[in-house]
């Protein structure tokens, strides 16, 4: 089997979030259920030997700061690890002694004991999906062998699983999943970890210091700076297609690879953010045509509602038209899919524009969002931050993240298009509408 790398504690140190590994007094050992295990003295004594020394095998360590020497802990976990699979053999029905021992390994690999890997890997495994234990502990194992994405999803399932509810966690495994999500660059995720590992009533001490490394990392949005799209937005691909996600503007999108879609992501300005799409070309009467979308999200203006908000938006997206009913009509759309409970829609028919194909058909869909308990925490998934190289250290810097626009915040999607190539344009309206998702209570 191929062994992945460990990541050790001044490599993650270069990385902001990483150096969240820093060994806290807090173990793991005590999560094992010793009365469950053999009650004959050698099993016993692995379990009382190791308890008071497992905070130091928590993560690897290339500089050694320990009171207890290092050829010390790692020869009391190599005979632990002997004694334990010895006893294995003994009692293979002993499903608490399989978890311990899976345990042990995760430790005696991360004090670089490279006999431990498999039998870490392999017993956590085949009891990951009865017990959140080894969930958990293989997760960590993940995440300290260079495999942040995969140990961070088993962590997420363990806490969106309906037996195992945050307040049921203990406060290590928080501890735990904070240092994770920092790896797997999610930093919303781990700034939550911290919150529930102080709600815990068996929460060790946390270190303040490097908890604040963990809320520097998000930048509270501002309405009076501007922000380069680059900064703004962030494109990820996925099964299917393309995501593009803006935790400051609280919305995401996606262009599937058949998308008919040509995405223009702009600059974020005075708590504005505009994205224009141009569809392909369309046969039409005169000539192949495209048509035009937009969506905007904008912060709310104190006291304007959204029907105010649209109103303003639709005087000037009808060119004027609907300052004079005799020239466009305005009526509410049917068969859209709102992306969230309630939207404003409009639909505006007219023959001054776009005369010789047909006229002009244009839609307007108009909703609001509210500021979440924990803004961008629906749009983190798990990223790695190793660079795919062969280089030892080889890192991805993590950035600052600009944190959602504080307060209500009002979007609108448009689609300006002749009648000729309407029905083609709809279509494509409507997929942007379905993949919108918004960042909301």
């Amino acid at each position: 089997m191929n062994r992945s790398t460990q990541v050790t504690a001044p490599l993650i140190r270069r990385v902001v979030l990483v150096c969240l590994f820093a060994t806290p007094a807090f173990s793991q050992i005590r999560e094992i259920d010793s009365s469950k295990l053999p009650q004959d003295t050698a099993i016993q004594h692995v379990y009382t030997d190791l308890l008071p020394i497992d905070q130091f095998a928590r993560t690897p360590e290339a500089t050694w700061l320990f009171p207890v020497p290092k050829p010390d802990v790692e020869s009391r976990f190599l005979l632990a690890l002997h004694t334990l699979q010895a006893a294995q053999q003994q009692a293979p029905e002993n499903k608490e002694l399989q978890l311990f021992t899976g345990l042990v390994a995760h430790l005696a690999y991360n004090l670089g004991i490279e006999e431990a890997y498999d039998p870490a890997l392999n017993l956590l495994q085949s009891q990951a999906n009865v017990d959140f234990r080894p969930a958990w502990f293989l997760g960590m194992h993940q995440c300290q062998s260079k495999d942040p994405v995969s140990g961070m999803q088993r962590l997420l399932r363990i806490e969106t699983s309906s037996a195992s509810a945050p307040s049921h966690l203990p406060g290590d495994f928080w501890q735990d999943y904070a240092n994770c999500a920092g790896i797997a660059n999610m930093p919303v995720h781990a700034v939550r970890a911290y919150d529930n590992a102080r709600k815990s009533t068996d929460a060790p001490p946390i270190d303040d210091q490097l908890e604040q490394i963990a809320r520097d990392r998000i930048k509270p949005g501002s309405i009076t700076s501007s922000y380069p799209a680059k900064q703004a937005w962030h494109e990820e691909k996925i099964a299917g297609g393309t995501r593009f996600t803006s935790g400051l503007c609280g919305v995401s999108f996606t262009t599937r690879v058949t998308s008919h879609l040509n995405v223009n992501l702009s600059d974020v300005v005075h708590g504005t953010c505009p994205v224009t799409f141009n569809t392909d070309q369309y046969p039409s009467r005169f000539g192949p045509s495209s048509a035009s979308l937009l969506l905007v999200t904008q912060a709310a203006r104190p006291g304007e509602s959204l029907e105010a908000f649209s109103q303003r938006i639709l005087e000037t997206f009808s060119h004027g038209l609907l300052k004079d009913p005799r020239e466009a009509n305005r009526t509410p759309l049917a068969g859209i899919q709102c992306p969230v409970a309630i939207c404003l829609s409009s639909e505006i028919i007219t023959s001054k524009q776009y005369k010789s194909e047909g006229g002009a058909h244009l839609l307007a869909i108009f909703f609001q969002s509210e500021q979440p308990a924990d803004p961008g925490l629906r749009f983190e998934t798990p990223q790695s931050l190793f660079k795919a190289s062969n280089a030892r250290s080889a890192f991805i810097s993590p950035e600052e993240i600009p944190q959602r626009f504080s307060g209500t915040l009002y979007t609108f999607v448009t689609l300006d298009a002749n009648q000729d190539i309407y029905p083609r344009a709809r279509a494509d309206f409507d997929d942007l509408l379905k993949s919108i998702v918004v960042d909301s209570k």
